[in-house]
């Protein structure tokens, strides 16, 4: 299980820096950018390594493992490195060079300060643990407090920045990710800590067990999957948000079915062409004949205008008192539809029927079609199921019987 969880981080990790690599090399990109894919990279790589069938493997191959282990830490500290040089190229006006500079220092000091404690420590692989000489598991404990300390110092000053960002920016896919990639840092400032569990064994025994283990490994997926579906969070409205966007499409269309077959059957030249062939559309299309299928429901219901009964929606609200119906307008709505298909059926129109009384006026029209849709789809459901609707059209197929007669 650890190793699968560590080369799901790796995954991620490395999945989502060529993806960036890529974009990169085809449209260029901000500092920011670069340093993010610095981090990706040094982080799947690290996690690569040091899962434990790859450390065991490579045990096999290379004469020194202990190496493999030192390039694996040395690789994370170079990722949180990459982290704070993020975290000031998100700053504004962009970040002063004296920054950058005390930043690269800072980092090239924990590098070698962490490579000069794991050397002294003097560290040999027994097994499946890391092993010092007695009375230098301090030495390991020090390399292990550095890479902790400095790894969440990077984490918090990216996660303040990340945060401070998130609340200057308007509601929408951007800070939706800048909110996803801050607890990604806070859960990374979790993963980093777990190394104080391997500081008490090293002081108590001198030793530390080899790659991640299940709680680093379970805590360094979930931050690659914050960390890198943050970072790609603007693109959820576009390719990666459209199958998503097809299939409500596609159920919004079958779902509007009945109410538009209802219209067609009485005024079939409200079907634009190739609505009414009976062939669904194909995924890429849905969104397009959706909206097709709203402006022939809409087209219906102007045609069906000189049919509309000025009483429905009085006997909508006799009836609803009733029932427990509480979508009143989406029941008024559907009443009158129903009501003028009984009328049209029967060649009983209404207009100049009762002078004085206006027709139904419907309700304003939403201002997009996903909106509309929702509207519809409201009046349909009543239209199908309503008792209220029931009883009217009951009462108005009665009416004009009694009208032919």
């Amino acid at each position: 299980m650890a190793d699968l969880t560590a080369y799901l981080a790796a995954g991620v990790f490395l999945a989502y820096a060529v993806h960036r690599l890529v974009v990169i090399r085809r449209k260029g990109a901000d500092s920011a950018q670069r340093h993010v894919v610095g981090f990706a990279l040094c982080m799947g790589l690290a996690m690569l390594f040091n899962a434990p069938a790859t450390l065991s493997a490579l045990g096999r191959l290379l004469p020194a493992s202990e190496a493999v282990m030192l390039l694996t830490h040395q690789l994370k500290t170079g990722a949180f490195s990459f982290l704070v040089l993020v975290a000031l190229a998100l700053k504004t006006p962009g970040p002063a060079r004296p920054a950058v500079r005390r930043q690269v220092s800072l980092a090239l000091a924990v590098q070698t300060v962490s490579i000069a404690l794991f050397l002294a420590a003097g560290p040999r692989i027994l097994g499946d643990s890391l092993v010092v000489p007695d009375g230098r598991g301090p030495l390991l404990a020090g390399y292990n407090a550095v890479f902790a300390g400095y790894g969440s110092w990077c984490l918090c000053v990216l996660g303040r920045e990340l945060a401070r960002h998130a609340r200057g920016t308007a509601p929408g896919l951007l800070r939706t990710g800048l909110r996803l990639m801050t607890l990604a840092a806070v859960c990374g400032v979790v993963w980093t800590s777990w190394a104080l569990h391997d500081i008490t064994v090293n002081l108590a025994d001198g030793r530390q067990g080899l790659g991640e283990d299940l709680v680093s490994s379970v805590l360094g997926a979930v931050t690659a999957v914050l960390a890198t579906g943050g970072a790609s969070a603007t693109l959820w409205g576009g390719r990666l948000s459209a199958p998503g966007r097809w299939l409500r499409a596609h159920r919004a269309y079958r779902a509007l079915e009945p109410l538009w077959a209802a219209l067609y059957v009485e005024l079939p030249e409200i079907a634009l062409p190739a609505s009414a062939a009976g062939r669904r559309p194909g995924p890429r299309r849905t969104e397009f004949a959706l909206y097709r299928r709203v402006i022939e429901i809409r087209d219906g219901h102007l045609a069906l205008r000189p049919y509309l009964h000025p009483y429905v929606p009085v006997w909508v609200a006799e009836e609803l008192r009733r029932t427990d119906e509480r979508d009143h307008d989406a029941v008024v709505e559907a009443a009158v539809i129903a009501a003028a298909l009984e009328n049209k059926r029967a060649g009983q129109r209404q207009d100049g029927a009762l002078p004085g009384r206006a027709a139904h006026t419907p309700p304003p029209m939403p201002g997009t079609v996903e909106a509309e849709a929702a509207w519809l789809l409201r009046v349909t459901d009543a239209f199908r199921h309503s008792a209220a609707v029931h009883a009217i059209r009951g009462r108005v197929r009665t009416e004009a019987s009694d009208v032919r007669r």
